[in-house]
C-alpha cells in the first residue's frame, strides 16, 4: 500500500481477505458511516495499516493477523464515534519496531501508551491529522459504544529468536477533551491473552491514569471477563494490568464495571493488576471485582472515591 484506502460505503459489504498480505510503509483503510461492513482474515506489515473508523455501525473484523502494523503513537483500530463493532480472533504482533521507550516516547508518552485498540470519539482530529479531510462533515462528537473485543491475542514480535518488540496496549481510551460530555460505554473485553506488553513506566501522572494494557478514562459499562494477562519477561514486567479512571472535570463519575475471573500470570505488577483511581470529586462506583486468579502480592488498588 502506498495510499489511503476508502473502504465501501454501501451497507452488508463482505470483505474476504484470507490469503491477502498488505505491505509497504504508509496507507490506512478507512471508513465513514459504514452500516454492516463485514472483513475476514489478512496479514498486515510494517508500519501503516490500520483501520480508522468514523461513526461505523454493525462491523465485524474476524482473524486479521498484524505484525507492528501501525507507526509509534498509532492504533490497528481507531473506532470514532462508532457503535456495534466486533474484533474477534485477531493476532497483534509487536508495536514500533524497537525495544526502546526513550524512541517511543520520542513525541510524547502516548507513542508508548497508544492502544491497539482505541475507543474513540467523533471528534476533528481524532483520526489525526492526515483524516480529517475524510471525516469533514461527519464529525458530530458521539462516543464509541457497544464495542466487543474477544479472542484475540497481543504477544511480542521476534525475527527468529530475536525479540524485535514487545506487544502494544492493547485497548482503551483517555479522553482529556472538555468537551466530551457523553461517555464512552458498553465495552466488552472478553477471553483474551496479552502476553508481555510494554511497560508502562516513568510517565509521570500519565502511568497512574493510562499506565496499563486495558485502561479506560471517564468511561462506563466496562466488562473485563476471562483474560490471560501474562508477563514472562522481566522487562515487560507490568505497573498494572488494569486501570479505570476518572480524573476530568467534564464527566464526573464512572460507573458499571465489571473485573472477573481473568488470570495474572508471571512477574508480579509492581503497583497492582487492578488500579481504580479518581481525582478531586471524581467518583468511581459499582464496581464488581471478582474471581480473579492472581499469583502476585496485591490484586486490587483503590485511589480515591471508589466503592465496589
Amino acid at each position: 500500500m502506498k495510499n489511503n484506502v476508502k473502504l465501501p460505503t454501501a451497507k452488508n459489504v463482505k470483505i474476504k481477505a484470507n490469503k491477502a498480505s498488505f505491505t509497504g510503509k504508509r496507507g490506512f483503510f478507512y471508513g465513514i458511516v459504514n452500516r454492516g461492513l463485514s472483513w475476514t482474515g489478512g496479514y498486515f506489515y510494517s508500519g501503516g495499516h490500520s483501520f480508522r473508523l468514523l461513526r461505523t455501525q454493525n462491523a465485524v473484523f474476524n482473524g486479521l493477523t498484524f505484525h507492528q502494523a501501525c507507526g509509534v503513537g498509532g492504533h490497528v483500530f481507531d473506532l470514532m464515534g462508532s457503535k456495534h463493532v466486533k474484533i474477534t480472533n485477531c493476532q497483534f504482533y509487536g508495536y514500533g519496531h524497537t525495544l526502546s521507550l526513550k524512541k517511543l516516547r520520542k513525541k510524547g508518552n502516548h507513542g508508548a501508551y497508544a492502544e491497539a485498540i482505541q475507543t474513540d470519539y467523533a471528534n476533528y482530529n481524532s483520526g489525526g491529522a492526515n483524516f480529517n479531510r475524510y471525516g469533514k462533515g461527519h464529525f458530530n462528537h458521539q462516543p464509541s459504544s457497544y464495542i466487543t473485543v474477544t479472542h484475540n491475542t497481543w504477544r511480542p514480535e521476534y525475527s527468529g529468536k530475536r525479540l524485535v518488540s514487545l506487544a502494544q496496549v492493547a485497548i482503551g481510551e483517555h479522553d482529556t477533551t472538555s468537551s466530551n460530555r457523553n461517555k464512552i460505554k458498553h465495552v466488552t473485553f472478553q477471553s483474551n491473552v496479552i502476553k508481555n506488553p510494554i511497560r508502562l513506566s516513568g510517565m509521570g501522572a500519565d502511568t497512574n491514569y493510562f499506565g496499563a494494557p486495558v485502561h479506560f478514562e471517564s468511561s462506563s459499562s466496562i466488562s473485563i471477563k476471562h483474560n490471560i494477562f501474562q508477563a514472562t519477561l522481566k522487562r515487560a514486567r507490568p505497573e498494572n494490568w488494569v486501570i479505570i479512571s476518572n480524573q476530568y472535570g467534564h464527566m464526573p463519575n464512572t460507573v458499571n464495571i465489571k473485573i472477573s475471573q481473568n488470570q495474572f500470570e508471571g512477574y508480579w505488577p509492581s503497583r497492582s493488576a487492578v488500579r481504580l483511581i479518581t481525582k478531586g470529586a471524581h467518583f468511581i462506583k459499582h464496581v464488581s471485582v471478582t474471581h480473579n486468579f492472581f499469583n502476585g502480592r496485591r490484586l486490587l488498588q483503590k485511589i480515591g472515591h471508589v466503592r465496589l
